[in-house]
């Protein structure tokens, strides 16, 4: 299952970050809830797919070349741990920028239902019950 869910995640930051970002949408429930990082820049609660998109185009209108990866899923009760770098290029200035971070998600029907990130994976594994 949880090689599943992960391949899942994949596929959306495959589409946020690929040729056609709407692509993402095929594998995020519509009521989808996606919490960024309270301290982020983007920090915010993000409601379904109209509120996915702003996110998704906040960033698409500041970086470019995006890749993803992630570390060990950890999966608890039907939600998944994982420890994720989001890296990618300033349009414009061509810095290259890396963010790492760890996330929670949430599954229903074979889509991502909810998304809460974390600053470490530690604070993700505790949002889930257990500890590194």
């Amino acid at each position: 299952m949880s090689q599943e869910n992960v391949e899942i995640v994949r596929k959306v930051y495959d589409g946020w970050g690929g040729s056609d970002p709407s692509q993402a949408f095929d594998y995020l429930d519509p009521e989808v809830v996606w919490e960024a990082i309270e301290d982020a820049p983007d920090a915010g609660t993000y409601r379904g797919h109209s509120g996915v998109k702003r996110h998704m185009d906040d960033w698409l209108q500041d970086f470019e070349d995006f890749a993803f990866e992630c570390g060990q899923p950890v999966e608890v009760d039907g939600r998944l741990v994982l420890e994720q770098w989001w890296r990618n290029r300033g349009k414009g200035s061509g810095l290259k920028t890396e963010i790492h971070y760890a996330a929670v998600y949430t599954f229903r029907r074979g889509k991502v239902l909810a998304i809460k990130e974390y600053n470490t994976r530690a604070e993700a594994l505790e949002a889930v019950g257990l500890r590194e």
